[in-house]
C-alpha cells in the first residue's frame, strides 16, 4: 500500500505528472534519492531548534548543534546544516515561547494510500496546541504547496480526533523568515487530495 508524508503529497498536488512520478519514486525507495531534500538530512539542525525551546531558548543548545554539524562527513550536510540554524537563530522564531511535547506520529488513509504526518515541531504556546513544519531547503517555499500541507495535516489530525484549529498548524519557510498559516480548510484541496491518492495508488506498483 503507497505510504507517503503529508508534505510530499502536498507538493506533489502543484506538480506536473513526471514530477509526480519523482516524488513517489522517492518516498518508495528514500535511500536511493538525494539527501538534502529529506528531512532526516536536517536531523542536526532541527533537535538544535527543538533543544533550544526545551531549554528555554539557551544558546548553548544551538552552539552543540553546530557542533553536530560541523562533525557530519559530507561537507555539504555541514553548510547546509549549519545554513539553517544560523537562518533560525536570525528569524523571529527564535524568540518564540514555544514548550516541546512530545512529537507524536499519526496517519490515515485515503483511496488507499496512507498518508503520514511526520511535523518538525509539536509543541504549545500560549496554552495552545502547535504543530510546525520548517522549509529547510535553500530556496523560497512555494506558497500553494505550504497550503496544501497545512490543509491536509488539519485533515489528518482531524481524522485521529486531535482538535486543532487550521491557524494553529504552521510551516515556517526559513529561506525567507515567512510563517505560512491558513484560517480555513479548502474543500477543493481534499477533492484534489482524494483525487491525487487515486492516481498514486494506480502508479504505486509500476515504479
Amino acid at each position: 500500500m503507497p505510504s507517503l508524508t503529508v508534505r510530499s503529497i502536498a507538493e506533489m498536488l502543484r506538480l506536473p505528472a513526471f514530477e509526480q512520478v519523482r516524488i513517489l519514486t522517492e518516498q518508495k525507495y528514500p535511500k536511493q534519492q538525494p539527501q538534502s531534500f529529506r528531512t532526516p538530512y536536517y536531523q542536526a539542525a532541527l533537535t538544535g531548534i527543538r533543544n533550544f525551546y526545551s531549554a528555554d531558548h539557551a544558546k548553548t543548545s544551538l552552539a552543540d548543534a553546530r557542533a553536530k554539524a560541523q562533525a557530519a562527513g559530507q561537507l555539504t550536510r555541514r553548510q547546509n546544516n549549519l545554513r539553517v540554524i544560523d537562518k533560525f537563530e536570525e528569524s523571529a522564531q527564535a524568540a518564540r515561547s514555544l514548550v516541546p511535547m512530545a512529537n507524536s506520529r499519526y496517519s490515515a488513509e485515503i483511496e488507499r494510500v496512507v498518508l503520514r504526518l511526520s511535523p518538525d515541531l509539536q509543541a504549545t504556546e500560549d496554552d495552545q496546541r502547535r504543530v510546525l513544519y520548517f522549509n529547510c531547503r535553500n530556496a523560497k517555499l512555494d506558497d500553494e504547496a505550504a497550503k496544501y500541507t497545512l490543509e491536509i495535516a488539519h485533515w489528518l489530525l482531524e481524522q485521529n480526533e486531535i482538535e486543532v484549529k487550521p491557524q494553529q498548524i504552521e510551516y515556517i519557510d526559513l529561506a525567507t523568515g515567512k510563517l505560512h498559516r491558513v484560517k480555513k480548510r479548502r474543500a477543493a484541496t481534499i477533492r484534489a487530495l482524494r483525487a491525487n491518492a487515486q492516481i498514486i495508488d494506480a502508479l504505486w506498483p509500476t515504479l
